[in-house]
């Protein structure tokens, strides 16, 4: 790799009473409904962390919010870039929106990305070095992670992220024809994206993007995006052949998936074996629901990632400073 590669995360403080406010606002009686999943436990900093530790070869990191501002980040450091979602949606009736599907529809559209880059959640983390060869082939191709587990096919049934993937599938389905082997569901770790193929996917699902835009909350209508673009990528008459599967087994020292629950010494026996098996990718999903910021399993989940990602990067504010910012987008120095 001779190319810059850069990072993209998306990100929201559900702790914010404005969001908040907001989000009842939209939803109704709904606002109650997976609250953990805005919950934030600062996972995005102790990812960033990794990322500096273990990948330093990125060359930027995109941050893509509704417009907060993580307290401690330090937003004029020149590796970071703090993007509104108003500078790459476009359609501005669709705004404001809480749904990850809606936001992934225009990670391509982020000014200055470059052509390759990773997309993290901000609950993925590195445990170990990885470098540009574990996402990207010597040909120009990609590496594509999935979990040994099939994708979700009824479009019927599940949460509405379930029912969403099937929904891609079927997609897909129509598209490419039907897989000689069942497709696998994609891992829970950074994945790797070409821009420029992003836009071409646009162009050839445009309603279905456009819809997904336009969903404020998650839907079954939603396409997955790391089920389309991998799938596209491993399927299509244009790619077949140029990019590698990696399945990933899971609670190994590859990949690490867990959830927290309400379960104390199941979540204890993860803690442990991540110290002793450092897996090259984790992520710790909260799936807490209903728990106030001080519950024991959640200031496990802190006090963990603490102890494991303890050097600080230096785009991280001095902790006294912690007043809310505020920014005005503005392109990437180049």
């Amino acid at each position: 790799m001779t190319e810059d590669v850069d990072a993209v995360y998306t990100w929201v403080d559900g702790s914010d009473p404005v969001f908040q406010a907001m989000r009842r606002q939209y939803a109704g009686p709904a606002a109650a409904d997976q609250a953990n999943r805005y919950r934030s436990n600062g996972e995005m900093r102790f990812s960033l962390r990794s990322l500096l530790r273990y990948a330093p070869w990125v060359r930027r990191v995109h941050i893509l919010t509704n417009g907060q501002v993580p307290r401690w980040l330090e937003f004029s450091h020149p590796r970071i870039h703090l993007v509104t979602h108003a500078e790459v949606f476009p359609e501005p009736q669709c705004l404001p929106t809480f749904n990850s599907h809606s936001i992934e529809m225009c990670l391509h559209r982020i000014p200055g990305l470059s052509r390759r880059f990773l997309y993290f959640n901000d609950d993925f983390f590195l445990g170990r070095d990885v470098y540009p060869a574990d996402f990207f082939t010597p040909d120009g191709g990609q590496v594509i992670f999935l979990d040994d587990f099939p994708l979700m096919g009824d479009s019927g049934q599940g949460s509405a992220r379930e029912r969403a993937c099937a929904y891609t599938q079927d997609l897909l389905t129509k598209r490419w024809g039907s897989p000689a082997s069942a497709r696998l569901l994609p891992s829970h770790a950074p994945q790797a994206y070409d821009r420029d193929l992003l836009f071409r996917l646009e162009s050839q699902f445009q309603n279905e993007f456009r819809e997904t835009r336009g969903h404020r909350f998650r839907s079954g209508k939603d396409l997955a995006l790391n089920v389309l673009y991998g799938y596209t990528l491993l399927e299509s008459a244009v790619e077949r052949g140029r990019h590698r599967i990696r399945v990933l087994p899971d609670r190994s020292r590859e990949y690490r998936f867990f959830i927290i629950e309400h379960r104390y010494l199941r979540t204890l026996h993860h803690y442990v074996k991540i110290l002793w098996q450092r897996p090259c990718f984790l992520c710790i999903n909260d799936d807490l629901v209903d728990v106030w910021q001080y519950h024991p399993l959640v200031l496990s989940l802190r006090t963990f990632l603490l102890l494991y990602y303890w050097r600080r990067a230096p785009w991280e504010r001095n902790l006294w400073r912690t007043k809310h910012q505020t920014f005005s987008p503005h392109p990437p120095s180049q």
